[in-house]
């Protein structure tokens, strides 16, 4: 009987020692999307809590980032291994604070693939001898639908431009890609707008190899976007009509939308104005 409740005193001082510690920061990781086209930001949202009663200060060491993921994907029965090592900004936490930061973990790891993935967010404490783990963050990658495809030349390289379409969180959505043509490994993606099928999109590439999309967001506002040979978008606009019918003309080596005037949102549209221009969610 004394061995028994020697062991429960026991148990409950493990308890008791554990619980705290067990507790002193709190992880929430959550992908900005669930879909993703190759290429693209992945995009994800972490926030941390501080459960201690002092201040928690988070710096990188030679090697040892406070903060690293652990990526798995459905393609592999194993964790992708990190082709670089990220780095993220010294962030401080007071007692109780909570904090939020958008982070992109794209060039850590190898996105290629078309599947599922899972990244999780790993933080080692101040102390360097613990660390806590957030949950799993579900998002898809995907190689889209090709619209249109144009070769050029960058730096000697041989690469294609294309024009992709991807339905995210049930909206149709046109992206911008670009690949190595030999290996076609994506370089860099970007989201060019909100897509009905009411008009076919016009695409044009200009003198610089800069890709202009001009397709119809919604009944009454068209989305104008300009994608570089990097694969990063320049510049989005938005249309109405204006009478006539609407293209991409070129002119003096200029590219430009006609039979559209700019598009002024109402007040109160602002939101909406937000979900065509800045990410389909």
């Amino acid at each position: 009987m004394k061995k028994l409740v020697t062991a429960a005193l026991l148990l409950l001082c493990c308890l008791l020692f554990t619980a705290p510690l067990s507790a002193q920061i709190e992880l929430r990781l959550e992908p900005e999307r669930k879909q993703y086209l190759i290429g693209e930001s992945v995009l994800l949202k972490i926030t941390l809590t501080n459960h201690t009663d002092r201040t928690l200060d988070f710096r990188n060491n030679p090697n040892n980032p406070w903060l690293r993921f652990q990526v798995t994907s459905s393609a592999s029965p194993y964790p992708l291994s990190p082709i670089a090592i990220l780095k993220f900004p010294r962030v401080t936490l007071d007692p109780g604070q909570q904090k939020s930061f958008r982070l992109d973990i794209r060039s850590g790891f190898n996105f290629n693939m078309d599947g599922i993935y899972k990244a999780t967010a790993i933080v080692t404490m101040p102390d360097q001898r613990s660390a806590y783990s957030s949950n799993a963050a579900s998002f898809t990658m995907s190689s889209g639908g090709v619209i249109r495809t144009f070769n050029i030349q960058r730096g000697g390289q041989p690469l294609q431009m294309h024009v992709k379409h991807l339905s995210v969180n049930g909206q149709n959505c046109l992206f911008g890609q670009v690949t190595q043509q030999n290996s076609r490994r994506a370089i860099g993606a970007c989201y060019l707008g909100r897509f009905l099928n009411f008009m076919e999109p016009r695409i044009r590439l200009d003198s610089k190899q800069n890709l202009h999309v001009l397709c119809q967001s919604t009944p009454e506002i068209f989305t104008y976007s300009v994608m570089n040979s990097k694969g990063n978008r320049v510049s989005i606009k938005l249309f109405k009509r204006s009478g006539g019918p609407v293209d991409l003309v070129s002119s003096g080596g200029a590219i430009y939308p006609m039979g559209l005037v700019p598009y002024v949102a109402p007040k109160g549209d602002e939101e909406n104005v937000r979900k065509i221009t800045d990410s389909p969610i």
